[in-house]
């Protein structure tokens, strides 16, 4: 008889809360896509803000208005000291792959013609690093090349 009675108590419960229509919550927040399950790392904050970057700068390259930036080039020193996602990716092979795109970052700064293969240049040094650490953004980097 008690378990009856529990159950009578617990079934309105589960069924006002099962239901499409949840009283309180906003249209907004039920339109909201997580896009990341997972936590963001400061390692991922600073590479998609490298990536806007080196979208407007292909932009600059096209038109042959501009250059890499000073800032991007400062974003990818900061590069091998952000924290990963995953600890054991700060070892030494992803420093010199950084490294590899510094100096490759450095180089297309003082060229004064050549910039879309030397863009290109630096792109491919971004997916070699992604093809042995970080595979996913691959797809998306590759859209940079000139």
């Amino acid at each position: 008889m008690l378990r009856v009675l529990i159950g009578c108590l617990l079934v309105p419960f589960f069924i006002g809360c099962s239901g499409s229509d949840k009283a309180g919550i906003g249209s907004e927040e039920l339109d909201v896509v997580v896009n990341n399950p997972n936590i963001d790392s400061e390692l991922t904050l600073l590479m998609r803000k490298m990536y806007e970057d080196a979208d407007s700068i292909k932009q600059s390259i096209k038109n042959n208005t501009g250059t890499i930036t000073e800032e991007l080039i400062a974003e990818l020193e900061l590069v091998h000291t952000a924290n990963p996602s995953d600890p054991k990716l700060n070892n030494s092979t992803f420093t010199a792959f950084n490294e590899l795109l510094i100096a490759e970052a450095k180089t297309l700064k003082s060229q004064t013609e050549g910039k879309v293969e030397g863009f290109n240049n630096l792109v491919n040094k971004c997916i070699d690093c992604h093809k042995t650490f970080c595979p996913g953004p691959i797809p998306r980097i590759k859209k940079l090349k000139i």
